[in-house]
């Protein structure tokens, strides 16, 4: 498995939160396997800053709003399309 490059808040506002799934999914894992074998200061900081960065790109209040409102016939409200990082509207 090719090593993965860590998420940055940076990258909140370069991807989209449908193109962060993917890298999110891998960095979780990774970060599953380091919390289970012990975390020095500096990868629990690191891990801190992974949480910011996974809690500020998918709101899973707001992920099932977008389902529901798709699910519902309301149409697409481009939730997934959305880059996290920028402020609405921009």
């Amino acid at each position: 498995m090719p090593a993965f490059k860590r998420l940055t808040r940076g990258d909140l506002e370069m991807l989209t939160r449908a193109e962060l799934l993917d890298r999110l999914e891998v960095e979780s894992a990774y970060w599953d396997r380091k919390v289970r074998r012990g975390l020095s200061s500096e990868d629990a900081a690191a891990h801190d800053e992974f949480g910011h960065i996974m809690r500020a790109a998918i709101d899973p209040g707001d992920a099932i709003t977008s389902a529901r409102r798709l699910l519902d016939g309301r149409g697409d409200d481009g939730y997934w399309e959305t880059k996290p990082g920028r402020a609405a509207g921009t």
